[in-house]
């Protein structure tokens, strides 16, 4: 193909140049000569034509089709930079909430509270301790309230300088006071060593055989003993249960303690 396109040259070349050698002395002559090799040019000349403009449109395609394809790539990556940015802001929402509902209930609440964030918890223990960043400097000391704007979480036991134990109220060895809402029940709750599941249960125990709680009633703190200041919601009732000296109830914590994040100590009560 090659040997032909240098062929055609070659011959176009040497017409053009008879035809300036013979019409040089007459130019009747010459114009006839041009005239015919124009003629002869013109099918050679519009293919020419015809490929370059068909080569000019293939490569103008091939750029659009690379635009394209860079735009597309770019709208992909934008997409994927847009959902997890969505993600993010979803997160940031949902913390946002979390933490204006927690500051709206320190700001309500009767009692001094210093707030405290979880920063260590023992999948042994899960159910019956964590740690948090509060400590003696922050004002806190050992047997303090520890809950959240649902209810209460437990107490403090150990405490250190910039840190503290909390013992939550599903350990069997943390006990409550409390009393049952409308009614003149009151008992000692302690957590159910033999709960099971992902939400772990307490007990409510020396209530009168009479007792007759319902299920769905609020068990609040009775402030008695001096550790838990009166009214913080503990829990409600999921059964009542006649035992062979007293009655007990099995309740249902009123905080999540699985997904604990925020915690408030009291570290001042204004009675």
């Amino acid at each position: 193909m090659r040997m032909r396109s240098k062929l055609i040259a070659a011959g176009v070349f040497l017409v053009a140049f008879l035809i300036l050698v013979l019409g040089a002395g007459n130019p009747s002559s010459l114009r006839s000569l041009q005239s015919g090799f124009l003629g002869f040019l013109t099918p050679f000349l519009r293919s020419g034509s015809t490929l370059e403009r068909k080569f000019s449109a293939f490569r103008e395609g091939l750029k659009k089709l690379e635009d394209l394809e860079d735009e597309s790539v770019a709208l992909r990556v934008a997409n994927r930079e847009l959902s997890a940015t969505n993600q993010t802001l979803r997160g940031m929402e949902a913390e946002n909430n979390r933490l204006r509902k927690a500051l709206g209930y320190r700001g309500r609440a009767e009692f001094k509270l210093v707030p405290a964030q979880i920063i260590g918890r023992d999948i042994s223990t899960w159910f019956n301790q964590v740690v948090i960043d509060r400590g003696s400097e922050d004002g806190v000391r050992r047997d303090m309230p520890v809950l959240t704007e649902e209810g209460l979480v437990g107490k403090t036991t150990l405490v250190s300088e910039h840190s503290s134990v909390v013992i939550l109220i599903s350990d069997e060895n943390c006990k409550v006071a409390a009393s049952v809402e409308n009614s003149r029940e009151q008992g000692i709750l302690r957590g159910d060593r033999a709960s099971s599941g992902s939400a772990p249960l307490v007990s409510l125990f020396f209530l009168s055989k009479q007792a007759g709680l319902k299920v769905g009633q609020k068990v609040l703190t009775s402030g008695v003993g001096g550790v838990y200041p009166s009214g913080i919601l503990i829990g409600v009732v999921q059964d009542f249960r006649v035992r062979e000296l007293d009655g007990a109830a099995t309740l249902v914590p009123a905080v999540d303690l699985t997904g604990l994040q925020d915690l408030f100590i009291v570290v001042s009560d204004p009675r």
